[in-house]
């Protein structure tokens, strides 16, 4: 039996789309909500089946990352040590994954990791989840890729066991919301921002965006962790709470381009075929980059911005493929 995890926002988009096809290729599975985003996950209740086992009192706000993980931890043992559970399934690079991951390995399940491989090379860009994901490379058995890049930051780690190439699973939960909505006139700009790493710089940011509010329209989604955003922004800039994936993906079709610090939205800035400028230093996701959809710059927003308003692109297929859960429920067969 397989144990699927989520609890972050970017899991459930990148695992709903997995989930159904395991249920369409009727695989023996259960799936446990970390409790981490629980807000968030009401958004997606339509998408998933009621979860079979939801952590509860896991999230304090201002706890450290030692604290969330010890709960976790102590938490997983009474499921992984009562149930027929082989597998455990963990996507991309939280702490929360991660810890899930370590309490699978200390019980003796074998853990598949989804999007695996990504690597910025830098321990602490971005952090925790660059030693998160390297970490848990180091325990998983099987090794589910979204790249050719992947697979060779892998390598380069002497991990060649069960590693293949499969895509990203953006692409299919992207494919399956886009239909025909259209949310808003292309003059918009799109921006997230919430980065751990980020936070000091933040408000330089923000500065930007109350500059270039004075002659653009911008849509900037709030994040949860950062509720002072609300309050700094220009009163130009139109603030969204908890907006629903369908609504995003509205929003990320019919914008003029976008600016983030996500990694998810590198990814569907790509599917969308929409310029991204991402305000990181470095990226574990450079086929967006080279594919000519994005742009790194760290803070320097106002000074890149025309870069989303550039015509033309090169980008002929999407690097991180297409119908990927079917793929993945072959390997897993």
């Amino acid at each position: 039996m397989y144990l699927i995890c989520y609890g972050t926002r970017p899991e459930i988009i990148k695992l709903f789309p997995l989930i159904e096809c395991f249920e369409k290729n009727n695989f023996s599975f259960k799936t446990l909500f970390s409790g981490q985003h629980p807000d968030l996950y009401k958004q997606f209740k339509s998408l998933l089946p009621k979860p079979d086992y939801q952590l509860t009192d896991i999230m304090c706000h201002g706890q450290s990352l030692n604290q969330l993980s010890s709960k976790i931890m102590a938490k997983m043992d009474d499921i992984l040590q009562a149930q027929d559970i082989k597998y455990v399934i963990v996507q991309g690079d939280t702490t929360t994954a991660y810890t899930i991951a370590m309490s699978a390995f200390h019980n003796k399940k074998k853990i598949i990791h989804l999007e695996a491989g990504l690597r910025s090379h830098q321990k602490y860009d971005p952090y925790p989840e660059e030693m998160n994901r390297s970490l848990i490379s180091r325990i998983a058995s099987i090794h589910l890729c979204p790249t050719t890049i992947a697979i060779e930051n892998l390598k380069r780690e002497n991990i060649t066991n069960n590693v293949h190439l499969v895509g990203n699973t953006v692409v299919d939960a992207f494919k399956l919301m886009s239909g025909s909505n259209t949310m808003m006139a292309q003059k918009n700009i799109l921006v997230t921002l919430h980065r751990r790493e980020n936070r000091e710089k933040m408000k330089m940011m923000w500065d930007q965006l109350n500059e270039l509010a004075k002659t653009t329209r911008l849509i900037y989604i709030l994040h949860p962790s950062l509720k002072e955003a609300s309050d700094y922004l220009d009163d130009r800039i139109m603030k969204l709470n908890g907006v629903c994936y369908d609504d995003m993906v509205g929003f990320i079709k019919s914008c003029a381009g976008i600016i983030t610090d996500s990694g998810g939205l590198q990814e569907e800035a790509v599917c969308a075929g929409k310029r991204v400028l991402v305000c990181r230093e470095t990226t574990e996701r450079p086929e967006t980059i080279e594919s000519g959809w994005g742009k790194l710059v760290g803070t320097r927003i106002l000074k890149n911005i025309d870069f989303l308003y550039e015509k033309g692109n090169n980008q002929t297929l999407n690097p991180y493929g297409k119908d990927v859960c079917d793929k993945i429920v072959n390997v897993l067969i």
